[in-house]
């Protein structure tokens, strides 16, 4: 059985985990990298599940029709599997989706997160608090001011903190933190349990961690660069249907050929959904809604809400049946050997605690799935 997937995320590397998985012949295709490329270093994956499926019906995990106890089996196979993937990958993580854990990014501010880079994972905030911990500044670079971080983590978060700065000559004029990206890290000299660096370095020391950062950030493009291994990078520029069947994904080089097809391919920023007098989405017309009605019937409705608060643009995407089919905007299913996963479905704020979560675990079932009934 063959399956292409369409995007260049962490729902497209989830399906392929799970198609594979399935024993299928996986095929990812990539227009460029999608809005994973942009995190900050700490993936939220989900926060309180039986909340959001008694009260939000349109969030992508309510559609999907499994009670909470279903889907936290399926999150306990999908999160250990993505993790070992991506150590595969040259990435190691830690964490899991049933505990959270507070990060600082670099100016002492406090990040949930559920899964976080090993490189991260000392830096937990509950477990720094009442140690001394060695901030890291470099003095040719000027965006970060580590006296600033060690005094929020002092005051904010009961860290003993203190600020070293020390200088890295090698570095160019006006330096900035990505000029840091793939350095080795330099060693503290003020005697610590533990040492913060800004993101980016290699060979930290025992103790050391990294802090996260403002998108785009070091832990993004490292994401990125290992979900990006082995997928085709191409446009697709539609889809070919025979019947009810989707056949061929089309790029300007070739056609790609599959029992089961994977709309991964993000929203906006990924190219899932184009957003002109109303969003759309471009390869095959699917019915895109918000708010379980179709955009294109919101109108007005949907403008005023989106001038209020322009991220409610972000709720808007695909509806699926309970099996990850995209459906038309009258609720029929035009394709059954078609799938979509996450951030194309829509129905959840992306940047908040379901951000990772989603993409994951629709990805994964997706994946399965379509390489189950190709």
């Amino acid at each position: 059985m063959r399956v292409v997937i369409v995007g260049g995320g962490i729902a497209a590397y989830a399906a392929m985990l799970g198609a594979r998985r399935e024993g299928a012949e996986v095929t990812v295709i990539a227009r460029a990298p999608g809005a994973t490329a942009l995190y900050a270093g700490g993936m939220e994956l989900l926060d309180d599940l039986d909340s959001v499926l008694r009260s939000q019906p349109n969030h992508p995990f309510t559609r999907l029709g499994l009670d909470a106890v279903r889907l936290a089996s399926e999150l306990d196979v999908a999160i250990p599997a993505l993790l070992l993937a991506l150590e595969r990958d040259g990435l190691k993580y830690e964490g899991g989706w049933k505990a959270r854990g507070l990060y600082a990014d670099i100016h002492g501010v406090a990040r949930p997160a559920n899964v976080v880079p090993a490189t991260v994972a000392p830096g937990e905030l509950r477990g720094l608090a009442g140690r001394r911990v060695a901030v890291i500044g470099i003095r040719e670079v000027g965006d970060y001011d580590a006296a600033s971080t060690a005094q929020a983590l002092k005051e904010l978060h009961n860290v003993e903190a203190i600020a070293e700065e020390v200088s890295m000559p090698e570095l160019p004029p006006s330096a900035s933190l990505t000029d840091l990206y793939g350095r080795r890290a330099p060693e503290a000299k003020t005697h610590a349990a533990f040492t913060a660096y800004p993101p980016g370095f290699t060979n930290l020391p025992n103790g050391g961690f990294e802090l996260l950062a403002s998108p785009p950030s070091p832990h993004g493009w490292r994401l990125q660069q290992a979900i990006a291994l082995g997928m085709v990078r191409s446009e697709v520029t539609k889809l070919d249907a025979s019947g009810d069947r989707i056949v061929a994904a089309q790029t300007r080089d070739k056609p790609y050929r599959a029992d089961a097809f994977v709309l991964a391919s993000g929203q906006h920023i990924g190219g899932g959904l184009v957003k002109e007098h109303v969003t759309r989405e471009p390869l095959l017309g699917l019915g895109v809604f918000y708010e379980g009605r179709p955009a294109r019937t919101e109108g007005t409705r949907l403008q005023h809400l989106e001038y209020l608060d322009p991220a409610s643009e972000f709720r808007a995407g695909l509806r699926t049946d309970q099996r990850l089919h995209p459906l038309h905007e009258d609720g029929s299913l035009p394709y059954r050997n078609l799938y979509a996963a996450g951030a194309v479905l829509g129905g959840y704020d992306y940047a908040g605690p379901f951000g990772f979560g989603v993409p994951i675990l629709t990805g994964w079932l997706a994946g399965r799935w379509a390489a189950r009934e190709a």
